[in-house]
């Protein structure tokens, strides 16, 4: 008799299915005396509880930003998940290059900051709000600014009436903030 199983999504590493099982989320092929593939995901990953959603998501573009992560010390953080190539989840905290000074653009909880700010020999401001006009960023749009200097579409934000409106969101000509174009 076939047990029934919740199937999250496909395996990125081998293509089978991933199941969720009493510890966590694994592939098919890594279930048995002889497993083929290594995919193995905990259901807790820095004290935090991962949701189905999230881990399809996670298979599907193999790196997500989360936030509620917490420090053994208690101290919430967000990060971006990444499923490496050889199966391990990496905690990322840096998504690119300060277009302004060259530092490391970290995630933050209201905002993606340069790792220059504290910098008392060359200090940089440059951040990437999180939410700009009602829009959450999402972890490529805000890569996509930090590498071209601008998102290659036009994102849906809102105005205080409520009225949308489009704009691309790119850095300012002076790379020090950013601006709608």
């Amino acid at each position: 008799m076939e047990t029934e199983k919740k199937i999250i999504g496909r395996c990125p590493l081998c293509g089978g299915n991933v199941v969720k099982t009493c510890k966590g989320y694994r592939c098919e092929h890594n279930i048995g005396d002889s497993p083929s593939c290594v995919l193995n995901i905990n259901a807790i990953i820095g004290n935090r509880k991962m949701a189905d959603a999230e881990v399809a998501v996670l298979l599907e573009k193999r790196r997500i930003l989360l936030d509620g992560f917490a420090s053994k010390e208690g101290k919430t953080f967000p990060t971006v998940l990444e499923l490496a190539d050889d199966g391990n989840i990496l905690m990322q905290p840096v998504i690119g290059r300060c277009p302004h000074c060259g530092g490391e653009i970290r995630v933050g909880s209201r905002a993606f900051n340069c790792s220059n700010y504290a910098n008392q020999n060359a200090p940089c401001s440059f951040a990437i709000w999180r939410n700009i006009g009602g829009h959450q960023l999402t972890l490529e749009e805000a890569k996509e600014i930090c590498e071209k200097g601008i998102t290659s579409s036009e994102l849906e934000m809102y105005r205080e009436d409520g009225s949308i409106y489009r704009k691309r969101l790119g850095v300012s000509p002076d790379k020090l903030q950013i601006v709608k174009i």
